[in-house]
């Protein structure tokens, strides 16, 4: 049998990556379809990292957009390293198959409760639909590629689903 070989740092950066360019997309093609590119990056790092009360909409501005993507990247990198470590430890871990359908709900949860309080301070621009509905598809991208690489995690839970 062979043995492969696998990076936790490289799998974990490309999973990241592979959220993070999701929920990029995601809010990219809506943005457009309202008629304003780029305006979540804008509005979201003219809040989060400028900690302006009335952010401007439209147009984007540039330097809140590239901090934000810097910001955005960074913390789906981060997360996808989190979420890369926890699948390798799944590998012989039934708690740690458990972690990771808990992970999934606190993932989601999280960026709810970010988007509600974002949702007061931007007057709506930012429904939690639209959010539940990016985070989840970024979760799925990230899953699908963790899973893929590691055949044994399948094995592993036809075995033992969620450590039972």
């Amino acid at each position: 049998m062979v043995k492969h070989q696998h990076s936790l740092s490289r799998e974990g950066v490309v999973a990241g990556l592979i959220g993070a360019g999701i929920v990029a997309v995601w809010f990219l093609i809506t943005d457009m379809l309202q008629g304003r590119p780029l305006s979540t990056p804008s509005v979201l790092g003219q809040v989060f990292l400028f900690h302006l009360s009335t952010p401007s909409v439209s147009p984007a501005e540039s330097g809140p957009v590239v901090a934000y993507t810097c910001l955005h990247i960074g913390a789906f990198v981060g997360f996808g390293i989190l979420l890369t470590q926890l699948v390798h430890l799944a590998m012989s871990s039934p708690l740690a198959r458990f972690g990771l359908l808990v992970i999934a709900v606190c993932f989601e949860f999280f960026f709810i409760f970010i988007t509600y309080v974002v949702f007061q301070v931007t007057s709506n621009l930012f429904p939690w639909w639209s959010v539940l509905a990016a985070n989840t598809l970024s979760l799925a991208g990230m899953g699908t590629y963790l899973y893929r690489r590691h055949p044994g995690l399948r094995l592993q839970y036809q075995r033992e689903p969620l450590g039972g």
